[in-house]
């Protein structure tokens, strides 16, 4: 017979059995589950038969998101909660958490996210009695942002510095909204670009100004897309300056970049070329001679601290042209080099020592630069000349002369 005190019994005893299996079932959990918080109880089963797995929350970079709170529902998402938590920044569960539920079908619920990602739709996934149950939940936000360069390149594939570049959404000729907006420079990652940061999408990239000396850049359309990095190439070619008489072309150039090339056929009296600023318009003369000119020098090679050069100040009396280009554009040479006038010239060979000749009435002066950073002033002298000097090679050479002159490496 059932009495009130056996009911009693039987109903403590079922209390008891109950909290047993919910001991045992958060043990295992543990057990299977390493770092977890869980704030809920799940299913009641055997060790045997649980999944265990993972739920990442991630937003539209695929980027893990903390402080994301989440429930677990039973069958559809009206059912029996079984797990609540929050994604946390602890570096062994960034942005997920681990779970360990019996075999069947769950629904995730979203409670909060941070700011700026949205309430996702619920996720509907099933469980089986295995490991590595994997479940993403998706939050919707902005869109990620892609990072690289824009870089302006001449024929060469060198840098150019100075030219603005403008990058605005959709094809080129859409007339899109712009969005970025810089000037090309050196950095210590390169010459002539800048970084860009876009959120995925289409872009049009066109140049707003270049340096004298160059044409405009064809525009460009480039797609930014997740993950990245995206690296867009606007391609100039150099065009000479011309000019008849005395005049100033505007510049942007760094000390010890670009070289100058420079001709006046049939200039006759004092011809000269300065480089400087609108401060000082007279900071390296470049060309000074008296009648006609062909050559090449570097633009501020023997300077200190670096300058940038703004103005280009020419005297003359006839028809010139004028073009700069980058130093790494220099004549390359292997072992031995011949040339009359100033000239700039790359030794790519290695060598210990150089031999210098020269043949004329003028100043013969050579100043090298070598791979090892070292600054010299190989030859400084007024007519004939014949010496050899150290050289660590490969160096690049700044040759000034009015007359023909050779050197060899060796």
């Amino acid at each position: 017979m059932w009495t009130r005190d056996h009911h009693r019994v039987v109903a403590q005893s079922d209390d008891r059995t109950r909290w047993r299996m919910r001991l045992a079932t958060s043990l295992t959990l543990g057990a299977l589950v390493i770092g977890l918080s869980v704030t809920g109880v799940a299913q009641l089963a055997s060790a045997a038969s649980i999944g265990t797995g993972a739920v990442s929350i991630k937003g539209p970079g695929s980027e893990l998101v903390p402080g994301v709170t989440v429930e677990i529902r039973e069958n559809d998402c009206n059912g029996q909660p079984v797990w609540l938590t929050t994604t946390t920044t602890r570096p062994d569960a960034y942005g997920a958490f681990g779970i360990g539920l019996a075999p069947g079908q769950y629904c995730i619920v979203t409670l909060s996210v941070p700011s700026p990602y949205s309430v996702p739709s619920t996720v509907i996934f099933t469980m089986e009695a295995r490991p590595a149950n994997w479940v993403t939940v998706w939050l919707p936000g902005p869109p990620p942002i892609v990072t690289g360069a824009l870089v302006v390149k001449d024929a060469f594939g060198a840098g150019v510095n100075g030219v603005t570049a403008f990058i605005s959404e959709g094809v080129c000729g859409s007339g899109g909204q712009g969005v970025w907006r810089n000037t090309t420079a050196t950095s210590r990652w390169s010459t002539g670009g800048f970084g860009i940061g876009l959120s995925a999408g289409t872009y049009c990239a066109t140049a707003e100004y270049v340096p004298p000396g160059y044409q405009v850049p064809e525009p460009v359309t480039f797609a930014a897309s997740s993950p990245g990095p995206v690296w867009v190439t606007l391609w100039t070619t150099e065009i000479p300056i011309s000019g008849t008489g005395d005049g100033v072309v505007n510049v942007a150039i760094e000390s010890a970049t670009r070289i100058l090339e420079f001709s006046c056929p049939a200039c006759t009296g004092n011809t000269s070329v300065w480089a400087g600023t609108a401060e000082d318009p007279k900071l390296d003369l470049l060309v000074n001679t008296i009648g006609a000119y062909s050559g090449r020098q570097i633009i501020g090679f023997a300077d200190f601290d670096s300058i940038l050069y703004t103005t280009l100040t020419i005297t003359a009396n006839s028809p010139w042209t004028l073009r700069t280009y980058d130093i790494s554009e220099a004549r390359q040479v292997g072992s031995s080099a011949t040339g009359s006038g100033d000239d700039v010239i790359m030794f790519n060979s290695a060598g210990a020592f150089a031999t210098m000749s020269h043949h004329g009435e003028g100043y013969f002066g050579i100043w090298a630069l070598s791979y090892t950073g070292d600054f010299d002033l190989l030859a400084n002298t007024i007519g004939d000349y014949w010496g050899t000097r150290p050289l660590v090679s490969p160096a690049l050479l700044q040759i000034t002369s009015e007359g023909s002159w050779q050197i060899d490496l060796h």
